[in-house]
């Protein structure tokens, strides 16, 4: 079988159909016991690992990742308006070594007709640009979401304003959507300031601690007790000492990394996904290394300023032991998408119920 079959997410079919047909999955799900022991802001959860926002299109994808053994899932970015997908193909594989976070490439290559060597070995681009259903639709969708979990599990969902004309309007935005959110019932609420597939510019704002900070603010206001996490991109140094000083008064959380900002090419040099998006995110195992960078720094600012933040760590996570190197640094919690794309077992080979692969580094 080969890779692109192992997916959940079928890379072949566009996005609607995934939506409406997924996810992919034929396999066994072998028993499993809940053990809530893990804390995580005041809840307790079978377990630190989840699913950031991305692959989790609606309920269904949410009943069979908690089915899964994932105790932290998060509901793919919603808006409050409909808002279309980018055009097909969304999805492709990406052939580079493990990605420096001190010396990015300016462009990796996305060949046609190639697959990885193995499920753990798996980088991918990916190019949707937050498409969303009317607020009508997904709300609904949310609360049958919440009926699929199991006790230790927990739904969050992720919200992001529209650019209309003015900041301003942003700012009210992205109060309205995480609204929209709290009505749901969830427990809580993420804040998606890092999509790399934006034309608009929502998903650079955490690029800007000001705005980040003021958007968290506002949005603070109407989620009253509801815990804020707020998804950010590749930031080190002094660029993520501002942003989380910016943050920090409002926000609960912080999760990163939300994938590499690169530019994708085929063999010919040509941008693999069309004249229109040169640039889009590259995400699972050639960015763990930048993840990590991320994770260890954040963690570090966090203790050295004595900030009430939980760190959550996220990118190239495709195997165990990724989430172990994770958990070693400090963060409160460890995401995975592209690897349980392609490997659904992955939370339950890190429960020990599913027989873990070696890791191929």
């Amino acid at each position: 079988m080969s890779i692109k079959a192992l997916a959940t997410y079928d890379m072949d079919k566009d996005y609607y159909h995934n939506l409406e047909q997924g996810p992919r999955f034929t396999g066994e799900i072998p028993p499993w016991k809940t053990q809530p022991t893990f804390p995580f802001l005041g809840h307790l959860l079978n377990s630190p690992l989840g699913v950031p926002a991305g692959l989790l299109l609606d309920s269904k994808w949410i009943k069979l990742y908690a089915q899964l053994g994932y105790d932290i899932l998060v509901y793919k970015t919603v808006r409050s308006c409909h808002y279309p997908v980018h055009p097909w193909p969304n999805c492709l594989f990406v052939r580079t070594d493990m990605l420096n976070p001190q010396n990015l490439p300016h462009r990796v290559v996305a060949p046609q007709d190639w697959e990885p060597p193995s499920p753990q070995q798996v980088t991918i681009t990916n190019s949707f640009g937050m498409p969303s259903l009317e607020p009508s639709g997904w709300q609904e969708d949310v609360e049958k979401a919440l009926n699929h979990l199991r006790e230790g599990q927990i739904l969050i969902v992720s919200g992001v304003g529209t650019f209309e004309d003015s900041e301003g309007k942003l700012v009210q935005d992205f109060v309205r959507v995480a609204s929209m959110i709290k009505e749901t019932g969830v427990p809580m609420v993420e804040l998606n300031l890092s999509c790399p597939n934006t034309a608009e510019g929502e998903g650079t704002i955490y690029t800007d601690p000001q705005l980040a900070g003021r958007i968290a603010r506002e949005v603070r206001k109407v989620l009253k007790d509801t815990p804020l996490l707020i998804k950010v991109g590749l930031l080190l140094g002094q660029e993520l000492e501002d942003l989380m000083r910016a943050l920090t008064p409002w926000a609960q959380g912080i999760v990163g990394i939300n994938s590499v900002s690169l530019e994708v090419v085929n063999e010919l040099g040509e941008p693999a996904l069309g004249s229109y998006r040169e640039t889009s995110g590259v995400c699972g195992w050639a960015i763990r290394q930048c993840g990590l960078a991320f994770a260890k720094e954040a963690t570090a600012i966090k203790e050295r300023e004595k900030y009430d933040l939980a760190v959550c760590g996220c990118g190239g996570v495709t195997h165990p032991s990724h989430v172990k190197e994770y958990l070693e640094l400090g963060v409160q919690a460890v995401f995975t998408c592209t690897g349980a794309m392609f490997n659904p077992y992955l939370a339950l080979e890190y429960k020990g119920v599913v027989e873990t692969g070696e890791d191929p580094a």
